[in-house]
């Protein structure tokens, strides 16, 4: 009974608003709304399976534009680019983009939207807010739900660590309600604010998991070019030992 009224409680606060409640906890440690708008981040993907490491490195303008560079020697040249809910993989010996499912997923079974973190407090509403105990903290636990029927993640289990304001894991499941990723956010950068260290489970592919660093993140204009499906000039510059230096 006692854990039923502290749910009600809690329910009523974030039904409230504001940022002194549930939903304004939601926003402060909501993982998508930490990086700047426009940046260019580096990062290692580590695959526990085959003790493998690879090197990508992701320029981002605003929340609609995402372009993945791979930075393995025998990848040099391939890229993903996702432009609002569309991804691309472009390669130099294609003649053309591939269209690839927004699904897709990287090295380990992580997909895009894990690496970079959806921005929760927009695109979802506060279904249901618990209390709980996680590694020796106290956590506020929330159950989303998908505000548009776009998204590919229709619910989300998102725990968050109270005294600090961080995420501790999160859990995405499909519109069947089946678990699909799993998140555990490990280390954090504090100026700027993103998660430096995080391991990401694939729970449709039993086993794969992606145990990745952000080894930096810089905030800067990103050139438009970058994003251009037709004319790879901007990206092919990305190798010049010019352009390498000023990075």
């Amino acid at each position: 009974m006692k854990s039923v009224l502290i749910t009600i409680v809690i329910a009523a606060l974030a039904q409230a608003g504001g940022d002194t409640g549930m939903e304004g906890l939601l926003r402060r440690s909501d993982v998508g709304a930490f990086a700047p708008s426009s940046f260019r981040a580096r990062l290692v993907i580590g695959n526990p399976g085959d003790g493998k490491t690879h090197a990508l490195e992701i320029w981002r303008s605003g929340g609609d534009k995402t372009l993945v560079r791979f930075l393995d020697a025998k990848d040099r040249g391939k890229y993903l680019l996702r432009i609002d809910s569309e991804v691309w993989l472009l390669t130099p010996d294609a003649k053309k983009p591939v269209h690839l499912s927004p699904s897709y997923r990287l090295y380990g079974g992580a997909t895009l939207d894990a690496i970079l973190g959806t921005r929760l407090a927009g695109a979802y509403r506060v279904e249901r807010v618990t209390r709980e105990r996680q590694a020796g903290r106290d956590a506020v636990v929330f159950q989303l739900r998908a505000k548009s029927d776009g998204l590919l993640f229709w619910q989300v289990r998102y725990v968050v660590a109270e005294a600090s304001e961080r995420a501790i894991t999160a859990v995405y499941r499909l519109r069947s309600g089946r678990e699909a990723t799993a998140v555990d956010f490990l280390e954090w950068n504090e100026r700027p604010i993103y998660a430096r260290r995080l391991i990401v489970r694939d729970l449709l592919r039993k086993g794969a998991q992606a145990d990745i660093t952000v080894s930096e993140l810089q905030e800067r204009a990103i050139p438009d070019g970058l994003f251009s499906l037709d004319d790879g000039t901007a990206r092919r510059a990305l190798d010049s030992p010019v352009v390498q230096n000023q990075q």
